[in-house]
Parts: structure tokens; sequence; C-alpha cells
């Protein structure tokens, strides 16, 4: 038998807060999940499966301080206390899926990640008093992949202003930072010119157009409509051809 409902209903101390922390929140995800697993499932997994491998392999490669991780089927929220280590693993994360798109040969195999920054309030799961709700405290895998505030939702709104494999940057990350910490400068965040190994700007773009082309050409097939198709290819010229 399984517990019997309370009858004075359900139990959340939420006056137990405290003050949430101050972090960056990154949301990195697929580009067009939906599409992909309405036409093949096998194939969205792969992209989604990779999307994390990434992150775990450059979570693994630059072992992160301060950074933690909450996986949400297609995408990832990644929070962290300071602007660097953020950067870091951003970068190498998006290196190993940039990679990954240059070495595939067969468009339909190819994927699109992009991402957004913002910063401000946050409640993690991990760092609520287990007497706010004593069914949390017993329940630790789920409190733990508890993630809660205003910077995720708006990372999760402006990733629709990043380009394909780039990062935007909320304007409350470029307004306000923690204490050791100065603001990010710029509306996108130029990963690719800093990761190791370095990703060349020219060749990116090449291959997206390339991608871009293949996609224009089956649309009906994949579900990338071509005025989205378009939208992105004006982006990703933007992106890699801004600085040079």
């Amino acid at each position: 038998m399984g517990k019997e409902p309370n009858a004075k209903g359900l139990y959340f101390n939420s006056a137990l807060l405290g003050e949430p922390a101050y972090d960056y929140v990154c949301w990195l995800d697929v580009m067009g999940t939906g599409n992909q697993m309405l036409r093949s499932l096998p194939i969205a997994a792969n992209f989604v499966f990779k999307l994390q491998c990434a992150i775990l392999e450059a979570f693994e490669e630059v072992d992160p301080k301060g950074v933690r991780l909450y996986p949400v089927m297609d995408g990832t929220y990644i929070t962290a206390d300071n602007r660097s280590e953020l950067q870091t693993l951003l970068r190498q994360t998006l290196c190993r899926l940039a990679i990954t798109f240059l070495n595939e040969p067969k468009p339909f195999h190819r994927f699109l990640v992009r991402g957004a920054v913002a910063f401000g309030p946050l409640y993690h799961g991990a760092d609520l008093p287990n007497d706010i709700a004593y069914v949390l405290s017993n329940n630790t895998d789920v409190r733990d992949g508890i993630l809660m505030g205003l910077p995720m939702a708006q990372a999760h709104r402006d990733e629709a202003e990043a380009p394909p494999f780039g990062i935007s940057v909320h304007s409350s990350a470029r307004a306000f930072a923690p204490n050791t910490d100065k603001p990010f400068r710029f509306i996108w965040l130029d990963w690719f010119r800093y990761s190791t190994p370095p990703i060349d700007p020219k060749q990116m773009l090449a291959h997206l157009n390339e991608y871009f082309d293949w996609q224009q050409a089956h649309f009906n097939a994949t579900g990338y409509r071509p005025d989205r198709i378009a939208h992105h290819r004006q982006l990703a010229s933007e992106y890699y051809t801004l600085s040079g």
C-alpha cells in the first residue's frame, strides 16, 4: 500500500527557501528536436545523447569549479558562479559538437545546437533545507535535479536569438555579474576562437551553408521550414564573419 494522502494537503514551506544564489545559467539544446522525433526517433536520440555526451566529456576535461548540470531531455541548463569556468566549459562542449558536425559527411545525420546565457537569482534543489518538504529530502535524486529562477526563463527565451552553434548573451548577463566578475561584453559569445583546438569560422560557415542548402532541397521531408532556414543562415553568416 502506498502512503495515504495527507488530509491537510501537500506540504512545502516556501518561507524556508532562504536567499537564492546569484549565478549564471546557460540553456544549451539541440535545434528542431520536435521535428526530428516526429520523423525518426533513433536519429533524434542520436542527436540528443551526443549533446549530453559532449557536455559530460567537456566537464570531465576542464573540471570546472562552481558549475552544475541540469539535463532536460534535448538540452541542459548549466549554472556557474563565475564567468570564466562557464565560458571554458561552453568552449570545449561546442568544440566537440562542431567537430562532430564538420566530420559528418551525410547532411541527414548532422544536427545543430545553440544556447543562451543569463544571470540572476536561482534556487538549486540540492541547497534546499531538509525540512522544507520531507518527501523531497527522502528523494534527493529528484530534489537535486530541480532548478528554478528568472534567468532560466530568460536563457530559454533568448536561445531563439542565437545563431547555429552560437551562444546568445541575455541583457541580464551583460549588465550584471558576481563581485569578482565583469559582465559579458556582447550579445554573442565567440567561443570558437578560443576553444582547444580552435574552430575555423570560415570552415564552419561553409559547412553550415552546405547543410542549409541540403535542408532547403528537402524541407518537406525534414520539416525544417524555408523561412527558418533563411533566418538561421543569416544568423550564421553574421556570427562567423562579424569579427573577421
